[in-house]
């Protein structure tokens, strides 16, 4: 099992991550941290508690984190996630808080513990990842590594250059991807390449478990926001960079070394730059086989 701290800004495509890595039994989630990015972070860190409420997992502590970028103003995705940042759904209410330790002090006290083996899959903006690494820079070399949700090769989704996540935080990305801890970028390039259409989960509705139940409530709500986009398939980013570090043979990567433009039209690039850190790039993705890997973790019983 590999363990992994599940960095967070958690709207529609981070609540399917979560339940994946609760279902996903070559997973071992030692905590989730919440950032702002998709919605403000009162919203991201309720909506992870009554994510793992709705699914019986409430035990998995949950630690708040930044509440603005690095250096800049927090830009939000409402459009695509709906004001709450879990579209139209309505979910009951966690009983439980957060945890009352910040995100990097919980990060950092983790990976001291467990030197080596810890992974950060970072599937929202890099603020928290950066104030870790800013803060307690002696614990780099215990990162097992960083899997970040974010950039491209080949153009953004938010402007002709930039993915969302490394667009809301440039500077916070630089310091990752400066870090010499070893980061593996899953962006556009591989995640556009499994396009789910509505009809690609409806093995989940007949299996009636916690897991499949609130994974193809989430779906619908993507689908109906999608559809008001004028968009017929949804793609679950997260999810797929969740699984970099366990489905490795579902990725064609490549190295290659990585700068972050911070300035001008061109902030929150992920370009190939001779004095960029040299980082592992998902060039390529596997769709049918991640239809495959959703369907035998979500459709067990167990869930």
């Amino acid at each position: 099992m590999k363990k992994i701290i599940l960095d967070c800004d958690t709207g529609l495509d981070d609540a399917v991550a979560i339940i994946n890595a609760v279902a996903d039994k070559d997973i071992d989630l030692i905590g989730i941290t919440t950032v702002a990015g998709n919605v403000n972070l009162k919203y991201t860190t309720r909506n992870t508690l009554d994510i793992l409420y709705s699914i019986g997992r409430e035990d998995i502590g949950v630690y708040m984190g930044e509440k603005k970028p690095l250096k800049k103003e927090l830009h939000t995705a409402e459009d695509f996630h709906g004001e709450s940042g879990i579209g139209d759904l309505i979910l009951e209410r966690s009983p439980v808080s957060c945890k009352n330790i910040h995100a990097t002090e919980f990060m950092a006290k983790t990976i001291v513990e467990n030197p080596g083996e810890i992974i950060i899959a970072a599937v929202g903006p890099l603020t928290n990842v950066a104030s870790l690494l800013i803060k307690y820079p002696q614990i780099k070399k215990d990162i097992r590594g960083i899997t970040v949700m974010g950039g491209s090769l080949s153009g953004g989704n938010v402007t002709s250059f930039a993915e969302f996540n490394i667009y809301a935080d440039p500077e916070a990305a630089q310091v990752v991807f400066s870090s010499e801890v070893p980061v593996t970028m899953i962006g556009l390039d591989a995640t556009m390449r499994a396009k789910f259409q509505k009809n690609d989960l409806d093995f989940l509705r007949e299996k009636n478990t916690k897991w499949s139940s609130m994974t193809v409530e989430i779906f619908d709500s993507m689908f109906r926001i999608r559809d008001s986009h004028g968009k017929d398939f949804v793609v679950l980013h997260d999810s797929i960079a969740l699984i970099a570090s366990t489905e490795t043979e579902l990725f064609t990567f490549e190295n290659h070394p990585i700068l972050i433009s911070t300035e001008g039209e061109k902030r929150g690039e992920t370009k190939v730059h001779k004095s960029g850190q040299r980082t592992k790039v998902a060039v390529g993705f596997d769709s049918e086989g991640f239809k495959r890997y959703m369907k035998d973790i979500l459709g067990n019983t167990e869930g």
